[in-house]
């Protein structure tokens, strides 16, 4: 009977290290090398800033948006109107401008340390108007300087309420990790990555809960004994 109970015994010992062992294997590594990385990271940068007035027909380089509602990671300066990268990374940068009624042929560039990097481009006439947006996305350098400059003859206008001139950016891709989760050039496809790492965790569930049944039964059948 000792025999027993010490076989039993063994059998338990063995089945709780076993199933130890696979609820650990169950944290996905990806999940621990992404939160790794992002602590590495440190904060998010992003930043959204609005233009109060007009910009009426004039050369403005850059046009300085002074209305600052966000500034994470203090990229962007409203005193000058220009955003340096404070880390090596892909940027995604929005300029937005309300066109003003009239003959107007508008012109904005997004320049990078001087030069002019991209175009935007908007013709009016009459007393029609329109919202103009912009989007422009570069690999960046820590250091690297991006504004926004206004060519001469466009006309745009907003108020302190409206924010219909602003410039925005945001980090989106730094040492090859997105920061908006998952790894970039991954290759994911439908469905997302997170959903598919709940589907698996769910399945890999199963084999566990059986063990830990078995240790349970095991348990039962000795203190009975």
């Amino acid at each position: 009977m000792i025999a027993v109970k010490v076989t039993i015994l063994c059998g338990f010992v063995i089945a709780s290290v076993q199933c130890v062992i696979s609820m650990a294997a169950e944290v996905p590594l990806e999940r621990i090398s992404r939160q790794t990385a992002a602590k590495q990271q440190g904060s998010a940068v992003v930043f959204f800033a609005a233009h109060q007035g007009m910009t009426r027909e004039l050369l403005f380089n850059p046009i300085i948006f002074n209305q600052v509602l966000v500034n994470q990671g203090s990229g962007y300066d409203n005193t000058s109107g220009v955003f340096t990268a404070p880390v090596d990374g892909i940027y995604q940068f929005l300029f937005s401008a309300q066109l003003c009624r009239g003959d107007h042929n508008n012109f904005w560039a997004f320049m990078v340390n001087g030069v002019e990097t991209m175009l935007c481009h908007a013709q009016m006439s009459g007393g029609d108007t329109s919202l103009n947006t912009c989007f422009f996305i570069e690999n960046l350098k820590k250091g690297y300087r991006v504004w926004i400059k206004q060519l001469e003859g466009s006309c745009a206008w907003s108020s302190a309420t409206s924010k219909t001139i602003t410039f925005s950016g945001v980090l989106l891709v730094r040492e090859g990790v997105s920061m908006l989760g998952g790894r970039y050039g991954s290759g994911y496809s439908c469905p997302p990555p997170s959903l598919s790492r709940r589907q698996e965790s769910s399945s890999a569930q199963q084999p566990v809960s059986l063990s830990c049944v078995v240790i349970s039964l095991l348990v039962i059948l000795f203190l009975l004994d």
